[in-house]
């Protein structure tokens, strides 16, 4: 825990005015300051900053805070972190806690780590920039390429001598531990073996070198790229992981362009070190790279962080669009929108970007977009000719469909496959709901094998917030999932019909319509419910005396305060008895995914007046689509609970 003392000094130190101004130009008005808002764009200033009272507020996109929020905001980062960024900035000793010995020691390491790669950018910058050898190979092959000095700088490129160790020994020299150069990659250790002395050498050598960033803007690894022809030599050379590098979890680019994906809401995509540069450098600055390696998870959550929609840039080449389609998939899954841009035959980013003017690069990617459908159908034109190819590739369309976690896009995903495939609405429906029962079970068994503690680890960010937090515009949602919890603990095992229980029906429900809760705490108890095996007695007793503390009292809270329905669609609060658990779960079971579309509904209609006052004709049409599915549902929801009434 950071100290309430620290947490006022940081307060105190930070002038809110100073600290935005360092983002936006603030202009007087009156007692406030205001200016463009850095979270959306606009042309006429919604954005205040009142230095009295010590926050701002958007009028236009809502977002609002103190000193602390606002760097939450801006930079992405935890309340935790943003103190100790500001703390940082204002030279205030920011600790959570009391660091181990074995605990500073290592931070102490990855602090040191982080230090040699920092020398080593320079190192290699300036052997680009200043050395004959540097200019003459690196510094020429960067400039024919179309790179300025500018974008070069901001990037740190450099170039690595061709001598063995010619780093490595600088490096020593320079007073940096062999150990460490060792432990980032840089250096290469051969122990001693028959015929061969112990020695060292460094691992880049002759090549164009691209520093990798973290999101903080640290150096982190590299990427270095022969120009040499030769076989014999890997094109690249990437640092290992380590310590302070995991490559699954790092894209290249994003310190830099983190910013400009967070306010245009949309990340492309690209392969190498090369195409993020030109495109950069042509202004579309809202660009990473997966460094020429295949997606990950990791990687896809790293954009989720800033960014909802995608843009995935393939150059002409076939074998290499079908080799690295399943990007796509893993992107869908992570409920991400998913775009795609094809450039032409022969051409990618980087050779595109260097062609083409600033406007035509913005123009082609805008109006080159695809949905996956279109891009897969388009991809496997020829094939479509073969009625066996033909279903192959319906059923890899399907699949696809049936990852993305949200109903709607679901359903908007389905009309159009229909529509391209010519193939009923009704039979792709009952195939992407088969294919969802089949993962979802797979999931379900999945869960029930892993061990309780792994779960609880799993599941830790979960327990951050009471589940109360953080849910306005949710409450009727969240008393729903509190009134299901509570059926499941207290009732769970009762039969509801002749031969179904109180539990077995509630889980079946919600696997029906593909629903989950949708606060943390609550969705890990329903999630651990599953898991267990007992009568309600035992699984009681499981959360009442549970290892986290808060799901204990949460659980604790829950069984033992005097309990009445509290749902508005009912007259008068009606006790729980077990006479009345049919009546009461199905109806709770009903209104609780009428909550659940109400509140979507509620979204969507929100979202549909920001795009009509703003005039995103594609945006409108979108979301009414949407919208009319969610009424729909509604509707039958509606109908069903009157019915039961």
């Amino acid at each position: 825990m950071i100290s309430q003392t620290t947490i006022e000094s940081i307060l105190n130190a930070a002038s809110i005015e100073e600290v935005i101004g360092e983002y936006v130009t603030l202009k007087k008005r009156g007692a406030n300051l205001v200016a463009c808002c850095p979270f959306h764009n606009e042309k006429t200033p919604s954005f205040t900053v009142s230095p009295s009272k010590g926050i701002f507020k958007c009028f236009g996109c809502g977002k609002a805070g103190n000193v602390i929020r606002f760097i939450m905001e801006h930079e992405h980062l935890s309340y935790v972190e943003a103190l100790k960024f500001l703390g940082n900035k204002y030279n205030i000793p920011v600790e959570d806690r009391e660091e181990t010995p074995e605990e500073a020691q290592s931070r102490m390491r990855r602090d040191s780590m982080l230090v040699v790669n920092e020398y080593a950018q320079k190192f290699y910058s300036q052997y680009l920039l200043e050395e004959q050898r540097g200019k003459d190979i690196g510094l020429s092959y960067l400039t024919e390429r179309g790179f300025t000095e500018s974008i070069i700088r901001q990037f740190g490129l450099g170039f690595a001598p061709s001598e063995k160790d010619t780093f490595t020994q600088t490096a020593m020299a320079a007073g940096y531990k062999q150990e460490l150069l060792i432990a980032t990659g840089l250096t290469i250790h051969y122990p001693a073996a028959a015929g061969r002395a112990e020695g060292w050498a460094d691992r880049f050598r002759d090549r164009v070198m691209f520093p990798i960033h973290s999101l903080s803007g640290r150096v982190i690894g590299f990427g270095g790229r022969s120009l040499q022809s030769s076989k014999q030599t890997a094109k690249y050379v990437n640092s290992p992981d380590s310590e302070v590098y995991d490559k699954s979890r790092s894209l290249y680019g994003l310190y830099f362009a983190k910013q400009h994906i967070s306010r245009q809401q949309a990340c492309y995509l690209v392969e190498g070190y090369t195409d993020v540069l030109s495109l950069y450098q042509a202004g579309i600055m809202n660009v990473v790279s997966s460094s020429g390696t295949s997606l990950t998870e990791e990687q896809i959550r790293l954009i989720k962080r800033f960014a909802r929609q995608v843009v995935v840039l393939y150059d002409g080449d076939d074998a290499g669009i079908k080799a690295s389609i399943r990007s796509i998939d893993m992107i869908l899954a992570e409920g991400l929108q998913v775009k795609v841009v094809r450039f032409p035959q022969g051409e990618d980013p980087d050779s595109y970007a260097r062609t083409h003017s600033s406007q035509e690069i913005l123009h082609f990617l805008e109006n080159n977009q695809v949905d996956f459908i279109h891009f897969k159908i388009s991809l496997m034109a020829e094939e479509m000719k073969d009625p066996i190819k033909r279903s192959s590739l319906i059923r890899e369309v399907i699949n696809t469909i049936a990852i993305i976690p949200d109903v709607i896009t679901r359903t908007v995903y389905i009309e159009e496959c229909s529509r391209h495939l010519d193939i009923e609405e009704l039979i792709l429906t009952r195939e992407v709901s088969r294919i969802r029962k089949r993962n979802y079970s797979k999931q379900v068994q999945r869960a029930k094998a892993t061990p309780a503690k792994a779960a609880e680890q799993d599941a830790e960010a979960a327990f951050q917030r009471k589940p109360s937090e953080g849910l306005q515009g949710k409450s009727e949602v969240s008393r729903c999932e509190r009134e299901l919890l509570y059926y499941l603990l207290k009732f769970g095992q009762s039969p509801l019909h002749e031969e179904t229980t109180v539990a077995e029906y509630i889980i079946g429900a919600l696997e029906e319509d593909e629903l989950e809760f949708q606060d943390p705490l609550l969705l890990h108890m329903f999630r651990e419910y599953i898991q267990l095996s007992g009568d309600d007695l035992t699984r009681r007793r499981h959360f009442m005396n549970h290892s986290n503390l808060e799901m204990a009292q949460y659980a604790l809270d829950l069984l033992n305060k005097p309990h009445h329905i509290n749902l508005k669609v009912l007259k008068d609060s009606l006790p729980i008895e077990e006479s009345l658990l049919k009546e009461n779960v199905t109806k709770a079971v009903l209104v609780y995914k009428l909550r659940v579309v109400s509140h979507t509904c509620n979204k969507l209609t929100g979202e549909l007046r920001r795009a009509q006052m703003q005039g995103e004709e594609s945006n409108m049409k979108e979301i009414m689509q949407k919208l009319t599915v969610m009424m729909e549902v509604r509707n039958s929801f509606a109908k069903e609970l009157n019915r039961l009434s």
